[in-house]
């Protein structure tokens, strides 16, 4: 499974990734994507979703996730949605965030 967030641009909304650090993420349900994670306590951001998605513009500064990725985007993320949300079974988790760069 792959994740597909945007760039660090100091956190800023919508057009950042999110700080590295350890979140709590529930379940919400989000009247444009159905069921899905939100991560909770984003220091200065609010919704953020983990959510399916294929490219960086899906992101809006959430999370996307899929099954395997390119250089630019992510495949079959509704598949790997239903996986992580079918192995979680809906029960709250802790998301550790890290600084990855490609070299």
């Amino acid at each position: 499974m792959s994740t597909l967030e945007l760039q660090w641009k100091d956190n800023q909304r919508q057009i950042s990734c999110i700080p590295a650090a350890t979140y709590q993420c529930d379940m919400v349900n989000s009247p444009k994507f159905g069921r899905v994670y939100q991560v909770k306590d984003v220091p200065n951001r609010s919704h953020i979703l983990i959510h399916a998605g294929n490219w960086t513009k899906d992101t809006s500064g959430c999370i996307l996730v899929g099954m395997s990725n390119n250089d630019s985007q992510l495949f079959e993320s509704r598949k790997a949605l239903a996986l992580l949300m079918n192995e979680l079974d809906e029960q709250s988790f802790k998301l550790e965030v890290v600084e990855a760069y490609d070299k």
